[in-house]
């Protein structure tokens, strides 16, 4: 049998119905509390990809910000380099960190990054190298055995870091960069993948 709600009256499954006024100021809490802390909800970065930026100035944003992460929020250094990472966003698998792995969410991305690039946070000093063409693509495209040859729009860049405290060795990345091909960072340079540097390479 069906029955009809009158106009202006609240349905009996609304969670108001149930929830006594205290529990319902305590749930509204928690809801605020959970916006609050997602380390999604935050303001935008302090540099974001642009195509006037060039290759090194893009690496040497993202090494500013990472080497002082919490600065001026936390986790603002992880934020920003999501911001230069080229595939961010996308519902298609990266190969930012070397395997395939779904960068669809800044979580993540922070959870790689902190996992497999941990000494680029908060690092004591870095070193950016110089300049290097890049003959093929991480990530498929123009120089890769599925695409044209080599564009001008691929470089590298090797990037010694030294982790704060001292007590670990320095770590060597290599930052691959390409120009954004599609939507709002069209043009942009942005990371495509950060390796850690092979030992005797």
């Amino acid at each position: 049998m069906l029955t009809a709600t009158p106009v202006g009256a609240a349905p009996c499954c609304a969670p108001s119905f149930h929830l006594r006024p205290a529990r319902r100021c305590g749930a509204a809490r928690i809801a605020r509390r959970a916006i609050r802390e997602n380390p999604q909800n935050v303001p935008e970065v302090a540099v974001v990809p642009t195509p006037a930026l060039t290759a090194r100035e893009a690496v040497e944003a993202q090494m500013r910000a990472i080497s002082r992460n919490d600065e001026p929020w936390t986790n603002h250094g992880i934020a920003t380099m999501y911001e230069f990472c080229y595939d961010a966003g996308s519902m298609e698998r990266s190969r930012f960190f070397g395997f395939s792995k779904d960068l669809y969410h800044l979580d993540h991305f922070m959870g790689g990054l902190g996992h497999y690039c941990g000494e680029l946070i908060d690092c004591a000093s870095y070193e950016i190298g110089p300049e290097r063409a890049v003959q093929g693509s991480p990530g498929g495209g123009p120089g890769s055995p599925d695409g044209p040859g080599p564009g001008p729009g691929h470089v590298s860049f090797e990037v010694a870091v030294t982790p704060r405290g001292g007590g670990e060795a320095p770590a060597v990345f290599v930052f691959s960069l390409e120009r954004q091909e599609w939507g709002l960072r069209r043009g942009a340079w942005q990371t495509k993948s950060l390796l850690r540097a092979e030992r005797g390479a």
